[in-house]
């Protein structure tokens, strides 16, 4: 593409064969002709960007111009600029990248900016290092950046695709002195992890694949990027589903699971992480303001899994469950087992014409019940997890038990509940005691005060204090039923 001229005292300088290689890029319909030709001879010439029209004059040989040319070809047929060039930088560091990887982006810098952020914030914990997985690392980006930022981390990097493996590999060998803190598996996601890991790690992230077949991405990323790094299933969200559904028995109680996402993807994960069990769950942006990771963190006060196991074949059984929730000691009986709640009220000797509380792990779920309108979800989104229950118009008509048309749902604090519920589906909620008699604070005292005897009892005691603040949403603005532990702006 490139030629020294026919008069062969012409001498082509640094400042010309970078007039040229835009100009071609130009003619071939590159975008970014000038950026890219700044690179390629950058590249090419081993002249700093910044420096070149310090250095336009300076004459450029045969070989360097040989070399531009090759890259200059490979641009104009739509290669991506970063694997033309074969490096490009990633916070603090340059990294080789090709085509065995996606390329790194600033979007996923800000994901492991948090990360590096929260590390930090741990780094008072001297008794050990930080662990940290990162699930499907490619080119090893996010593991070579918290490995060289946060000194005290000790960094377990996994990816299915031995050739991106190989790639990161290489990134590692140019990471000095702190690539001894970072340790290379080759497997599928959490298969690939050491065993001794599950329930140690201070944070999981990945940057996954999410995707959908039917986007509609740029010719340069759909052509040249590895597809199984891009592609999350039928609706791109499959590995972002598994990562937040498996991941929360990776990390230890407080350990952070941060994933990358797509903008339209960032509310649903979000209200996934809620349903899973999460606390803290946000949804992070990214620096053109667009929605670009979830962030939630595994709650301090976990159950051990076993009693969650228990609770849930005991629910399909069709028995009852009493529990310590974040108000009373709650008798549960899975919703769609009729013959469960009959029983729930059996125990309680509670008059079968007064509703009690469904307990839901989200708003997914409460609205397969009831119907909510934008000012039920504006109340839901300021106060769940927690003490409000909101009393909506029934679906599929009036509740077999009470004859109702309305249901009160809550979606409770307790990320374990929240799992449970979420494993189980909804559960009657209400509180672990005969009719009329006051509650004990310990599940296993309120179970005993029951007149028929749970079918499994997770043993601890409940915050008590006020029970939830409900509100009727089936009128043209809320109304306040009763005042609780959940006070209402405006109300």
């Amino acid at each position: 593409m490139t030629k020294l001229d026919d008069d062969p005292g012409e001498i082509l300088t640094v400042g010309r064969l970078h007039t040229d290689i835009a100009e071609q890029l130009l003619i071939a319909g590159v975008e970014d002709h000038e950026t890219s030709a700044r690179r390629i001879v950058e590249e090419a010439t081993g002249i700093e960007v910044e420096l070149l029209p310090l250095e336009k004059d300076q004459p450029v040989t045969q070989r360097v111009v040989a070399r531009a040319d090759a890259m200059s070809q490979r641009r104009a047929h739509g290669e991506p600029l970063q694997y033309v060039v074969g490096s490009w930088n990633f916070r603090y560091l340059d990294l080789a990248v090709d085509s065995r990887a996606l390329i790194p982006r600033p979007e996923t810098e800000v994901v492991a900016g948090f990360a590096i952020d929260q590390l930090k914030a741990m780094d008072d914990r001297a008794e050990a290092s930080l662990l940290v997985a990162d699930m499907g690392t490619g080119s090893g980006a996010i593991a070579l950046s918290i490995a060289q930022e946060v000194s005290t981390s000790r960094i377990h990097a996994t990816d299915i695709s031995s050739e991106a493996l190989s790639l990161a590999r290489s990134n590692l060998a140019g990471l000095g002195t702190d690539a001894a803190r970072v340790h290379l598996h080759h497997g599928d996601w959490f298969e690939a992890l050491p065993d001794q890991l599950s329930g140690e790690l201070d944070v999981l992230i990945s940057n996954p694949p999410y995707i959908s077949p039917t986007d509609d991405l740029p010719t340069g990323v759909k052509d040249w990027e590895p597809s199984a790094a891009l592609f999350g299933g039928e609706d791109g969200f499959t590995y972002l589903d598994f990562l937040t559904r498996h991941g929360r028995d990776w990390l230890r109680p407080r350990g952070w699971l941060i994933l990358e996402c797509g903008s339209n993807q960032a509310d649903r994960l979000r209200k996934l992480a809620v349903a899973r069990g999460y606390s803290e769950v946000r949804a992070e942006f990214d620096l053109s303001g667009a929605e670009r990771f979830v962030a939630a963190r595994r709650p301090v006060d976990d159950i051990n899994r076993s009693h969650l196991v228990a609770a849930v074949d005991a629910l399909n059984a069709g028995t009852l469950v009493v529990a310590p929730t974040d108000t009373l000691p709650g008798v549960l009986a899975k919703y769609d087992d009729t013959a469960a709640v009959e029983a729930s009220y059996k125990a309680k000797e509670r008059p079968r014409d007064q509703p009690v509380p469904v307990l839901v792990s989200g708003i997914e779920q409460a609205e397969e019940l009831v119907y909510l309108d934008e000012g039920s979800r504006e109340l839901i989104e300021d106060h769940w997890p927690g003490a409000l229950t909101i009393v909506a118009r029934r679906r599929n008509g009036v509740d077999p038990v009470h004859g109702g048309n309305t249901l009160g749902v809550r979606c409770p604090n307790p990320g374990w509940l929240r799992l449970l519920i979420d494993d189980s589906g909804p559960v009657t909620g209400s509180s672990a005691n005969l009719h009329g008699v006051e509650t004990k604070f310990t599940a296993q005292e309120a179970a005993a005060t029951l007149a028929v005897q749970a079918g499994y009892v997770i043993q601890g005691t409940s915050e008590g204090g006020l029970a939830s603040t409900v509100v009727d949403v089936t009128g043209d603005s809320p109304v306040v039923l009763r005042q609780g532990a959940v006070t209402l702006r405006g109300h």
